[in-house]
């Protein structure tokens, strides 16, 4: 009898652990991630970027019911460890961030695509300036993002980046450009 009942409990915890580790796997095409609502409520599941053709996340909560979010329905989305912030409507991979400064990087173009409120349509997005993989710059200063190119580089970073001297310097005599936007910006968080 007690040679039964260990093999009922030893399948019963088999049983258990097959069904945790089913429900801890991403769906096919999923990854394991978070999303921030607008009214900052965090939810745990799996996400599914649909970047390229909606300029959208798909969550899939742990209930398994799946919802498409546009940048205008969310503030933030982790995705298998990869943050992307919402703005105006479009998707930015965060390169680099800190507590003064951050790197962002475009990943969307959420230009026509039809706003809803609800499943009321109520506008079409004319998303945020700049091209997918074009870099943007986001200051503790302001909650804007502000656009990196290579020919407006020294002013954006004299600008942004005016209260410490060692980025400043960098650019000004050439020893930083545009290729090293990532440093700079981790450079700028350290100085005090």
């Amino acid at each position: 009898m007690k040679h039964v009942l260990s093999l009922v409990l030893f399948s019963l915890v088999l049983v258990l652990v097959d069904n945790t580790n089913s429900l801890a796997q991403a769906p096919a095409g999923f990854k394991t991630g978070y999303i921030i609502l607008n009214d900052n409520t965090r939810k745990e599941g799996f996400v599914k970027e649909n970047f390229k053709s909606k300029a959208a996340v798909i969550f899939q909560d742990a209930d398994g019911k799946k919802t498409t979010y546009t940048g205008n329905d969310i503030k933030e989305a982790g995705i298998d460890g990869i943050t992307y912030i919402s703005y105006s409507s479009d998707f930015f991979k965060l390169v680099s961030g800190g507590a003064k400064a951050s790197l962002f990087q475009k990943v969307t173009d959420a230009s026509g695509q039809v706003i809803f409120n609800g499943s009321e349509a109520v506008g079409v997005s004319t998303g945020s300036e700049g091209a997918i993989k074009d870099f943007f710059i986001r200051t503790s200063k302001d909650n804007s993002l502000h656009l990196v190119t290579k020919k407006n580089f020294r002013s954006v970073i004299s600008t942004y980046c005016a209260d410490c001297l060692s980025v400043t310097e960098s650019v000004k005599n050439n020893s930083a450009g545009y290729e090293n936007l990532g440093e700079l910006i981790q450079l700028y968080n350290q100085c005090k």
